[in-house]
């Protein structure tokens, strides 16, 4: 059985309220909170905002969060509008929020059909991001790995694939982004940036909702980026409805170089919350003005090759300005003078 079809039998699962808060990254301004929890055999991870009017959720197995045997292949689970029973903690999504059941497992990768399962030795969990760890040789001198995000300051969970060609030759690669919505089929698709109820190779987002009318039946809206202006990829939907969805992305990867997509799923209250931030993805500065790319290194934002992301030094310098205006202006000089100095650099695995 896939990971993604274990997904979503587990997702109506009750799970224990266990450990509690495990802690703040106080150094960084977009710092997730991370909660955790255990049942008998298996855990549950939440990501959610210093607030918790959003949360993110993974399912893993181990005695802890900092000791996983197991992870499975995409994010499964979302929640938006917090309730009174989410003011001490984070328990369960089924009751602590007004919007759940976003996700039945989301943000997963095939390569040229060969299904990602991260390596729970490897999965290594900082911050709000988790790395997945590497797949090595999922497909002939093809290695891919998966780097999850859980923002903060918006309700978005990003999803960054990496493929490297160990090989002689280039080759051209699909990757295959796949998940389900947790809509059950009902609802559709609300709108997409061509303006219509479809979703063609042109497009850059889509929304959709199990509700029709006004989104507000329970489960979240659901904007998902694709792709965006710079885009170097043929982008194919081969299947998208409101409950599972595949888009492919046809991506040409020079001997020895790696290439990466990156997709986002954001989550509105309504449809018109969503159609507020929808244009937030048309492109890598619209992206980054709305802040979504924390976390994504010069190197990583160079791979990508569905959206032509700024580099963060160039955001810097043109937010160094009013930054030095603000409480955190000397953190901002400093991070500015490093950057300039050192340039931006993140281990990766790759």
């Amino acid at each position: 059985m896939s990971s993604f079809k274990k997904l979503k039998g587990m997702a109506g699962a009750s799970m224990v309220a266990g450990a509690g808060l495990v802690g703040m990254m106080a150094s960084s301004a977009r710092a997730g909170v991370k909660t955790s929890w255990t049942g008998t055999d298996e855990g549950y991870l939440t990501f959610h905002d210093a607030n918790k009017d959003w949360a993110h959720g993974f399912y893993f197995s181990g005695s802890n969060s900092s000791v996983i045997t197991d992870i499975y292949s995409s994010i499964s689970e979302g929640a938006i509008g917090k309730t009174a029973s989410c003011t001490t903690s984070v328990t369960t999504f089924w009751n602590c929020y007004s919007y759940s059941d976003a996700y039945d497992g989301v943000l997963g990768l095939g390569v040229n059909g060969n299904w990602f399962d991260p390596v729970g030795a490897d999965a290594v969990i900082t911050d709000y991001q988790i790395d997945a760890g590497t797949n090595v040789d999922i497909d002939t001198d093809l290695d891919a790995s998966i780097k999850w995000a859980f923002l903060k300051d918006d309700p978005v969970t990003r999803g960054l694939f990496t493929v490297t060609n160990k090989g002689a030759i280039e080759q051209s690669v699909t990757f295959q982004i796949y998940g389900n919505w947790g809509s059950d089929g009902q609802g559709g698709i609300i709108n997409t940036s061509n303006d219509d109820q479809t979703v063609d190779s042109t497009d850059t987002w889509v929304t959709i909702s199990d509700d029709l009318v006004d989104g507000a039946n329970g489960d979240p809206v659901i904007t998902t980026g694709i792709s965006g202006e710079g885009s170097t990829v043929d982008t194919t939907v081969v299947d998208l409805d409101t409950s599972d969805y595949d888009i492919d992305y046809t991506v040409t990867i020079p001997a020895g170089e790696s290439r990466s997509v990156v997709v986002f799923h954001q989550m509105s209250k309504s449809i018109t919350d969503a159609s507020a931030i929808e244009s937030n993805y048309e492109s890598g500065s619209a992206l980054s003005s709305a802040g979504l790319l924390v976390g994504l290194s010069n190197t990583e934002r160079s791979r990508v090759v569905n959206y032509a992301l700024p580099k963060a030094a160039e955001v810097a310098a043109r937010t160094g300005s009013s930054s030095s205006s603000s409480s955190g202006g000397s953190a901002g000089a400093a991070l500015m003078a490093l950057i300039a100095a050192l340039g931006v650099s993140r281990r990766r695995r790759v």
